[in-house]
């Protein structure tokens, strides 16, 4: 945190809608499952009868919230890390590690991607037990959970890089969790 007064570039028209996009797929992913669980439980404990197909819909729903939202996360610093060393270094060297780790990052993210493309592939003709859906299907949220971290980390990298802050979210504190 070497210059906490610098004012925080605005986003442009394409970040924001892209931002945008990435919420309310969130959003409808969250409501689908939390609705799809409540009537379940409804379902069982007023009519004594439990869909079957809502554990396993509300299972990959989840997966799918979770490798989506991952870049949302890394955009406001909300992953687990350790910062008692880039703090320790001088300017020049803490943003020199920086750097180091967006590499890092970015090429295990490039990896990651690829791999689960191969992964979505290898599962795409094998079916869920009760839904019957390709394993695909439910593989393809590691790629393009993948793919839009890469973004938001390209989106944030050279702030965080030059600054090390992250984005603000008013009333949002991921370090304070």
């Amino acid at each position: 945190m070497e210059n906490p007064e610098q004012p925080q570039a605005p986003a442009g028209r394409w970040e924001q809608l892209f931002l945008s996009a990435n919420r309310w797929v969130l959003i409808l992913l969250l409501a689908a499952m939390a609705t799809l669980v409540i009537a379940n439980v409804i379902s069982r404990y007023v009519f004594l009868h439990s869909f079957t197909w809502v554990e396993e819909a509300s299972r990959y729903l989840m997966i799918w919230t979770a490798f989506l939202g991952a870049g949302l996360a890394l955009r406001v610093g909300g992953h687990i890390a350790v910062d008692t060393l880039p703090a320790a270094l001088p300017p020049k060297g803490a943003r020199w590690l920086r750097s180091l780790l967006v590499a890092v990052v970015g090429l295990t993210l490039v990896v990651l991607a690829w791999l689960g493309v191969e992964y979505a592939m290898f599962g795409w003709e094998q079916e869920t037990p009760v839904l019957g859906w390709s394993f695909g299907m439910v593989y393809l949220a590691i790629p393009i959970g993948a793919a839009l971290m890469l973004a938001h980390l390209v989106l944030v990298a050279r702030r965080w890089i030059t600054t090390g802050e992250w984005e603000h979210i008013d009333g949002f504190d991921p370090q304070a969790l």
